[in-house]
């Protein structure tokens, strides 16, 4: 257990922290309540009422919390949201996600842009932008 002031990188087997935040934390076991962290690495992370800017983990737990980037084998949102989620299986409960890649969704999160519609767009603006430039030559 590593219990040090904010702001600091913590490295340890099981980090916990309660009402706080560190910028970088590393370990096997990681457990946030009502704190945060810049950078979460770790194979199984847990954030109730928190976050974290980028979670790249095994397995996370995330029960009214938040993450810029998540990635995770097996990611369980709950009431949760995430800007960008890149994962093989999603159970999702009540959670946001702007952007996700996933190879399996279970629940009924509500997605801005998935994987298909990921595709559409990157696919479009490779046209677009070829089309832009074969005009702007002539």
């Amino acid at each position: 257990m590593n219990d040090q002031p904010p702001g600091d990188d913590i490295r340890a087997e099981v980090v916990n922290i309660s009402q706080g935040g560190a910028a970088h934390v590393e370990g096997t076991s990681v457990n946030i309540e009502q704190g945060g962290a810049q950078r979460i690495q770790g194979e199984s992370v847990e954030i109730n009422q928190g976050g974290a800017a980028i979670i790249t983990t095994e397995s996370a737990t995330l029960n009214e919390s938040g993450a810029g980037i998540l990635i995770a084998e097996e990611p369980t949102l709950s009431n949760s949201a995430a800007a960008v989620a890149i994962t093989n299986a999603l159970k999702a409960e009540n959670s946001r996600i702007g952007v996700l890649l996933a190879g399996k969704i279970e629940g009924g999160p509500d997605i801005a842009i998935d994987g298909r519609l990921a595709a559409i767009i990157g696919a479009s603006f490779a046209i677009t932008s070829f089309a832009l430039r074969r005009l702007m030559r002539r």
